[in-house]
């Protein structure tokens, strides 16, 4: 009997969105992790190409908060790193299950490096990112999940 594969694709561009928001809330609000992956990642562009979605961050230096984003088609500062890639890829990445730098060799995720120190400093800075975010799926967005 031939296994199908389990699907796990993003209703919308909006869904994806919804969790990115939130998952960067909450690690601006984190007095650990925002500046970590403020000073180490940002500014950062993430495009997932299948939905047109992109996410901005950068830095904010205010008083509350260390982490600014947004899903405008154009970044506001010259991104230092730009990751592109499916959501589908997205989603693998980030619950753990697919290994970044191997989805680089087979051209499943494209980076765009201005600044080669800071995108080596991105993914250990990104673990709280990744954490989240395999948290908000298993909770909110089961059908993500990848078992």
């Amino acid at each position: 009997m031939a296994r199908t594969p389990k699907t796990t694709r993003f209703k919308s561009a909006k869904e994806l969105r919804e969790i990115l928001d939130t998952i960067l809330t909450e690690i601006d609000g984190d007095p650990e992790d925002g500046p970590r992956l403020s000073t180490a990642a940002a500014p950062l562009r993430l495009e997932f190409t299948d939905l047109k979605l992109a996410v901005n961050v950068r830095r904010d230096d205010g008083e509350k908060h260390c982490l600014r984003w947004d899903f405008s088609r154009r970044a506001r500062t010259e991104p230092r790193l730009r990751l592109s890639m499916d959501s589908e890829v997205a989603n693998r990445v980030f619950q753990g299950r697919e290994n970044p730098a191997i989805a680089i060799a087979r051209g499943r995720l494209r980076p765009k490096i201005e600044d080669a120190g800071g995108a080596l400093r991105f993914f250990p800075a990104a673990r709280p990112l990744f954490t989240r975010y395999r948290k908000l799926v298993a909770e909110k967005y089961p059908h993500l999940a990848i078992d």
